[in-house]
């Protein structure tokens, strides 16, 4: 889905965020790995370069944020990622106005292993990119 709005070179900006480790336990190692395998699939799939980075969240685990947003999201606040705090995700989300019901969603999305796929595209384009997103 991603990659028809790539290749039609509409001018779109993409932060992914998902979940890293399947348990919260996983080594330092695994992660390393990990994050290595989704760099190379997210890499694969956008064919453009991209800023990444990880954290790990209280109730949801190991996370990683790709794209536009990864600063917003990495930010640090006494030491720790923004994102990395209780809160951090909540606050993120309803600064970029979210609702909060629909915030609730994807932090459960995110617990069970699903993708965040957060798009900033200028309203005109908006709708040429929506069915692009359903392929």
């Amino acid at each position: 889905m991603i990659i028809n709005i790539v290749r039609k070179k509409i001018p779109v900006q993409f932060s992914i965020l998902g979940k890293l480790a399947k348990n919260k336990g996983s080594t330092k190692k695994e992660l390393e790995k990990t994050t290595t395998q989704t760099k190379q699939q997210l890499s694969t799939s956008l064919g453009q370069q991209f800023q990444f980075g990880y954290f790990i969240h209280p109730d949801i685990g190991s996370l990683f944020i790709a794209g536009h947003l990864t600063p917003t999201f990495l930010t640090k606040v006494d030491e720790n990622e923004l994102a990395s705090l209780p809160s951090g995700l909540l606050g993120i989300f309803r600064g970029l106005e979210i609702k909060t019901e629909a915030i609730n969603g994807h932090l459960t999305d995110l617990k069970n292993g699903n993708y965040c796929l957060i798009i900033r595209v200028e309203r005109d384009l908006l709708e040429t990119i929506k069915p692009l997103l359903k392929k």
